[in-house]
């Protein structure tokens, strides 16, 4: 599905639309018409139990949501060999209006989320392999 971006992904300021591909039950590929930029973007519920924020109010108003089942939340993820030396941004979620194709990127007050942060290592969220110590 193509989204308008009410809020600009930071440092893509000049980026208006997105194509957002779904790829498997937790991971999306986020692309500009043209193929750049490019984000792979993970859902957060399959990584932690305890991720959930308050969408600020100017964000709501401008991503035109209104009700919660309306909203998509992602997280863009840096690809790294092996997966697990992959990053995740938590502090700065990607929320997607399904309802009417709005999205934008919303940077959470990290003294209100400290435990959210911009890199956190994948391998802090996925089980060790059995036999691991």
């Amino acid at each position: 599905m193509q989204y308008q971006a009410v809020l600009p992904i930071l440092g893509f300021n000049d980026v208006e639309r997105y194509d957002l591909r779904q790829v498997d039950d937790i991971f999306y590929r986020l692309t500009a018409p043209g193929g750049a930029p490019s984000f792979t973007l993970v859902r957060p519920e399959a990584l932690r139990s305890d991720y959930a924020f308050d969408l600020p109010d100017h964000a709501a108003e401008k991503l035109a949501l209104e009700k919660e089942e309306e909203a998509l939340v992602l997280n863009i993820m840096i690809l790294d060999t092996p997966l697990e030396n992959s990053h995740v941004n938590f502090l700065a979620p990607l929320v997607f209006n399904t309802a009417n194709g709005k999205m934008g990127q919303v940077v959470l007050d990290a003294a209100r989320y400290p435990g959210f942060g911009v890199a956190d290592p994948l391998r802090k969220f996925i089980p060790a392999p059995e036999g691991a110590s």
